[in-house]
């Protein structure tokens, strides 16, 4: 047989053995860490929240945990090690092993007045666990009370709250929470440092629901927080007048006075009424104006005494209290 001939039966008998290189090992399924570990103390109970890494050590997708390892434990004097820690820590049921994000609610008692430090870990299919997620240290602090007797105030500038400061801790806050008609998420308006808070941008027309917490700053990066208190409602109505126009003066003509007063700043103005009265008499309306500040009256006689105020109309029809009253003769 020829050489080349020899060399092609060769390759024919190779692949029809169905050779595809050498076996690989067995995978070790070690999940990878979590790393985004995060907590707070609310109220009574310590909240704390993880999401899962479902990829291995190489790069292979889990379906699912054997366990997952949740750990609480007191910080270790003398320097911390993660080890001695975790011996002595405290193991956290965590009966959902699924690939899934994950919150869990654990009551304070016997962490009140310690600093606890928390870690999880999961382990794989075959036994293998990840090594501890990013650590997360609270000083578990005594109960923070529920804010009390919130209540909510229609003004001209916004709504306005208002609450008892009963059962607090020395450097309290409130957080001040907002849910507004037609969206599905409360949002946060800030920290209130005293019982009170005014929200400058509800807009007329609209419900909104407040509620609060009782904050309480640690340190820079930790706080502990209340329970969020019940919601006070309000629908935001504008029933509330322009300011009452400033600077009216006014300047006798030829059987004429010319009234000019500063012009009102609300978005909403719609315009303005002039009143007049003769010698002791009471003001009457004379005019309906737009929204310029100025009016000229061709209706008075020479040798009288008159009075004039000036009043702000709004597109509502909300209307303000007449300006102070300006005198005049005419000549």
């Amino acid at each position: 047989m020829r050489p080349f001939a020899a060399l092609a039966v060769l390759t024919l008998a190779l692949s029809g053995c169905g050779y595809v290189g050498d076996p690989k090992p067995p995978a070790l399924d070690i999940p990878l860490p979590i790393q985004d570990l995060r907590g707070v103390q609310r109220g009574a109970n310590i909240v704390l929240a993880f999401t899962p890494n479902p990829k291995t050590t190489e790069d292979i997708l889990l379906k699912s945990f054997a366990a997952i390892d949740l750990r609480a434990g007191e910080n270790i004097q003398g320097g911390f090690e993660v080890n001695r820690w975790a011996e002595a820590a405290r193991k956290i049921p965590v009966s959902d092993v699924s690939i899934t994000p994950k919150e869990l609610t654990i009551p304070t008692a016997g962490f009140t007045g310690k600093e606890i430090i928390f870690a999880v870990r999961t382990t794989g299919p075959k036994g293998r666990s990840s090594s501890w997620s990013n650590l997360v240290t609270l000083r578990i602090v005594p109960t923070l009370s529920v804010p009390a007797g919130l209540t909510t105030v229609a003004t001209a500038k916004g709504i306005y709250l208002e609450w008892k400061d009963e059962h607090t801790a020395p450097g309290t806050e409130w957080r001040v929470w907002r849910l507004a008609e037609g969206e599905k998420e409360p949002t946060v308006l800030g920290n209130a440092g005293g019982p009170s808070w005014l929200d400058p941008n509800a807009e007329f027309g609209k419900t909104y629901g407040y509620t609060l917490q009782q904050v309480l700053k640690i340190n820079e990066k930790e706080e502990a927080e209340s329970e969020v208190s019940p919601t006070a409602s309000l629908k935001y109505e504008d029933k509330f007048a322009p300011g009452i126009p400033t600077g009216l003066t006014a300047v006798a003509g030829i059987k004429a006075v010319d009234l000019n007063w500063d012009r009102n700043q609300e978005s909403d103005l719609k315009s303005y009424v002039v009143f007049r009265a003769e010698g002791g008499a009471a003001l009457a309306k004379i005019a309906d104006l737009g929204t310029s500040p100025n009016f000229n009256d061709s209706k008075v006689e020479s040798g009288k005494k008159y009075r004039y105020a000036v009043a702000a109309v709004d597109e509502l029809g909300n209307t303000s209290d007449p300006s102070a009253a300006v005198e005049i003769a005419v000549p």
